[in-house]
C-alpha cells in the first residue's frame, strides 16, 4: 500500500498536467512492451511498431525490469535533440536506477556501460531512445496530446481538489488527508509531500493502476501518473512537417516553431516551448528571430507574449507568394 500524506499546502498545489509527458510516454510504452501485457487499445500500435521494428530497440529493455522504470529518458520534439539529451543524462540518476535493476537481476553488457560512463554506450542509449521515438511516439504524439487536453478539461472542471482527487481512478481511495493505492508487489511506503504539492499526470501509455515517480528527491514536485481515458484505439498520424526547403532555410527548430504558431496559433512563449519540447528561454529567442524577419508577429499583456503567424509567413508554409495588399499593383 502507499500513503501519500498531504498537508493544508499541498492540497493547494494540487494541478492536472495540460499536457503530456513524452518523456514518460515513452518509458511506460517501453515498460508495456517489457511486461507483455496485451491491450486491445495498443494492439494496432503494436502491430505497426512491429512492422518496423530496429533490434537494437531491445537495448532499451535491459534498463527495466517489471517494477522498475527509467525517469531519465528524454524526448524531445526533435529526434536528434532527444538523442543528444538522453546521451548527456546527469550519472546520479542513471546510476541510482540502474543499481536498482542490478539488485534483480544481473546487468547486460550494455546497462554496465551506460552505468559506468562509458561514452560509446552512453551514445548508443541516446541513438537507439531517438529512434525509438520516431516508430514508437511520434506517429501518434498528436493522438496523445489530444487526449491528455480532454482529459486535463474533464478534471479542471472540478474546483475542489477532494472532487479532484477522489475521482481520479477506482484504485485511488481518498481520505483527507492521505492519498492511497495498492502497490503490485505488496509493498508499504509512505509519502509525505511537505508542501510541495502534487503533479497528476494523465498518461497514454500509462498502466492500468496509479504509478508515482519523482517523489524521492525534495527539491521537486511529486507527479502521480494515472491513465488517460481512452476511447479507441491508438492509429499512427504523422504529424505534417515543414517541407525540406523551409527546413534548409530557416533550421529545423525554427521551421518548426513557425508550424507550430501557424497551426495551433496564437500561442504564448510557454505554449511554444511545450509544443517544441525546447526550454522557454530558447522558444522565445526563435519567435524574437521569426518575428524579426517579418514571419510572425508579437503582441504583449504584462508578461505573456502572443505568438501569430503573419500573411508572408503563411505563404511560406504554404509555398506561394503572399497575397498583394489591397490596391496595391503587383509588380
Amino acid at each position: 500500500m502507499l500513503r501519500i500524506f498531504f498537508g493544508a499546502d499541498d492540497l493547494a498545489r494540487v494541478r492536472v498536467a495540460e499536457r503530456p509527458d513524452m518523456s514518460m510516454e515513452l518509458s511506460l510504452s517501453v515498460h508495456a512492451l517489457v511486461s507483455g501485457l496485451r491491450d486491445p487499445r495498443f494492439e494496432a500500435w503494436r502491430n505497426h511498431l512491429r512492422a518496423s521494428w530496429n533490434p537494437r530497440t531491445s537495448l532499451l529493455f535491459d534498463l527495466y525490469t517489471p517494477a522498475a522504470i527509467p525517469e531519465f529518458l528524454t524526448v524531445l520534439r526533435d529526434p536528434g535533440a532527444t538523442e543528444s539529451a538522453t546521451a548527456e543524462t546527469p550519472e546520479g540518476p542513471l546510476r541510482e536506477h540502474l543499481r536498482s535493476v542490478g539488485g534483480e537481476r544481473r546487468l547486460s553488457a550494455f546497462a554496465r556501460g551506460v552505468a559506468a560512463g562509458d561514452r560509446r554506450a552512453r551514445k548508443l542509449l541516446g541513438t537507439v531512445t531517438a529512434d525509438y521515438q520516431t516508430r514508437a511516439i511520434d506517429p501518434y504524439r498528436r493522438q496523445i496530446e489530444t487526449l491528455v487536453t480532454v482529459e486535463h478539461g474533464r478534471r479542471h472542471r472540478l474546483t475542489e481538489p477532494d472532487q479532484v482527487l477522489g475521482s481520479l481512478h477506482p484504485a485511488l481511495s481518498w481520505r483527507r488527508p492521505v492519498l492511497s493505492f495498492p502497490l503490485a508487489n505488496r509493498c508499504r511506503h509512505d509519502v509525505w509531500l511537505d508542501g510541495r504539492g502534487l503533479l497528476l499526470q494523465p498518461c497514454v501509455f500509462g498502466p492500468r493502476r496509479p504509478v508515482i515517480a519523482r517523489f524521492e528527491d525534495p527539491s521537486q514536485q511529486p507527479v502521480l501518473l494515472y491513465p488517460a481515458r481512452i476511447g479507441g484505439p491508438l492509429r499512427a498520424e504523422p504529424e505534417p512537417t515543414p517541407s525540406r526547403n523551409l527546413t534548409a532555410l530557416l533550421g529545423q527548430t525554427r521551421a518548426a516553431a513557425l508550424e507550430a504558431i501557424a497551426t495551433h496559433g496564437p500561442c504564448s512563449t510557454k505554449d511554444l516551448a511545450a509544443r517544441l519540447g525546447i526550454s522557454t528561454a530558447s522558444a522565445s529567442e526563435h519567435a524574437s528571430v521569426l518575428a524579426d524577419s517579418g514571419l510572425t508577429t508579437k503582441d504583449r499583456a504584462g508578461r505573456t507574449v502572443t505568438h501569430r503567424p503573419t500573411p508572408l509567413g503563411e505563404a511560406l508554409l504554404a509555398g506561394r507568394l503572399p497575397a498583394p495588399a489591397a490596391g496595391r499593383i503587383p509588380a
